[in-house]
């Protein structure tokens, strides 16, 4: 009996857990963390913090350690006038380091932090387009789900009047036809509901996907009730131009890539430029004869005995390189072209999408009022059109293109209010403020 208890609880615990309804914010975030783009952006940015690790400790001395032993078997010694045979060993220290060579180390290790923050505009910048899409696919999910209410409306109006008409035919008040038309009438809305269910599920299944959730079956989002009086508030469009160019982080990261092309330069530039390296070993050496006559001092002796220090300083003199250096700057000024027309390309899309963001919002804000006014219009001739019907001055056909025409404005004064909240929201984007704001 208490294991049937406990398995009871747990059932009701997981279904419960799974009902577990989504916000906008959550959504966002969920897909900022997990999503497998974003996470390939965020390992770029792992590289690069090691690729800046790794110019920043250029500077430090090379140290390293070498141990050789070798055996000689010579013809003739002149001590002994006869061939020999010796072994011999040798053990030390070697180091190295750069002294001068043109300042390419900063220049390396300026560049590698250049390209840090690259990386993380990158990583930014796929955030913000996923969570635009987020915006309107939760949008698409909310939209379905008032298209399914006002399904649900006229499918209750419908049987409301198929009651009202059955009674009518039973009294002998109206004709067959008008009862199967009604009849017809229900059978269609209902039909028109079990559409409207299934696009929810779609929509929902699609912000799944997008999420990149392991079982969509359970996904469910909170429902936030948008009111119809929607305003379209001020927006300068210079404004908003000026605060996109300084904020979006595509145009950030194309005048950073710029910066790192004219580093690109100097460094190229290094190598015509002379390097001066250190140098310094530590080391001894023994060795041994396996011939009569030729006696060695012991190896402990030797080590101790031998011990040299060697210090010295190299400069290496570009003099003629194959042209090669003169190639990498031309090189890298031709990238550096690249980085600027990238620049103006980002500009430029920017600039056409605030431009098409605000044409979008202000010309869907349009389409919204006059849906609402559609509806109020409808509104009064699906009234008008009901009392008529119940005066017995209407036939039902006529009832039904009123009653449908309502549908129609009501669905598509919907649609308008979404679409113009989504226009609403892009433009939001370019302006700086939060994809959540209101929602």
């Amino acid at each position: 009996m208490k294991n049937l208890i406990s398995i009871m609880i747990l059932m009701v615990f997981i279904s419960v857990s799974g009902q577990k309804k989504w916000n906008l914010q959550e959504c966002v975030n969920y897909a900022a963390d997990q999503n497998l783009t974003v996470q390939q952006s965020r390992i770029n940015e792992n590289l690069s913090d090691n690729d800046l690790k790794y110019a920043g400790n250029q500077w430090l001395p090379t140290v390293g350690g070498y141990f050789d032993n070798s055996l000689t078997i010579g013809t003739h010694h002149p001590t002994i006038d006869k061939g020999y045979q010796q072994y011999t060993n040798s053990l030390g220290l070697n180091s190295s380091i750069t002294i001068y060579n043109g300042g390419l180390l900063d220049l390396n290790k300026e560049k590698a932090s250049l390209n840090v923050e690259s990386s993380k505009l990158q990583t930014e910048s796929v955030i913000n387009d996923i969570s635009l899409m987020v915006v309107n696919y939760y949008l698409n999910i909310m939209l379905n789900r008032e298209l399914l209410q006002i399904a649900k409306g006229n499918l209750s109006v419908t049987e409301q009047q198929l009651d009202l008409i059955q009674k009518q035919f039973k009294e002998g008040a109206i004709a067959r036809a008008d009862l199967v038309q009604a009849e017809a009438n229900v059978a269609q809305e209902k039909k028109n509901v079990a559409d409207a269910q299934i696009e929810v599920e779609r929509a929902l299944f699609n912000l799944a996907t997008l999420l990149q959730l392991p079982d969509y079956r359970q996904f469910d989002i909170e429902t936030i009730l948008l009111p119809d009086d929607l305003e379209m508030g001020l927006y300068d469009m210079n404004d908003v131009l000026q605060t996109a160019y300084t904020q979006q982080p595509a145009v950030k990261k194309a005048e950073i890539d710029l910066e790192a092309s004219a580093k690109d330069i100097e460094i190229a530039r290094t190598g015509f430029k002379p390097t001066v390296t250190g140098t310094y070993n530590l080391g001894t050496n023994y060795a041994d004869y396996f011939n009569k006559g030729l006696v060695a001092d012991a190896w402990l002796s030797q080590w101790y005995d031998n011990i040299t220090n060697v210090f010295g300083i190299s400069v290496n003199i570009p003099i003629f390189e194959k042209f090669n250096n003169k190639l990498n700057v031309e090189k890298a000024q031709i990238t550096q072209s690249l980085a600027q027309n990238s620049l103006e390309q980002e500009k430029q899309t920017i600039r056409e999408n605030v431009q098409e963001a605000y044409f979008n919002a202000n010309s869907s804000y349009q389409a919204y009022v006059a849906a609402k006014e559609s509806v109020r219009s409808s509104e009064l001739s699906a009234d008008f059109a009901q009392r008529s019907f119940e005066a017995g001055v209407l036939n039902i056909y006529d009832l039904n293109i009123a009653r449908n025409n309502l549908v129609v404005a009501k669905s598509q004064m919907v649609q308008a209010k979404y679409n113009f909240i989504f226009r609403l929201k892009v433009l939001d984007f370019y302006a700086g403020r939060s994809l959540t704001d209101g929602l």
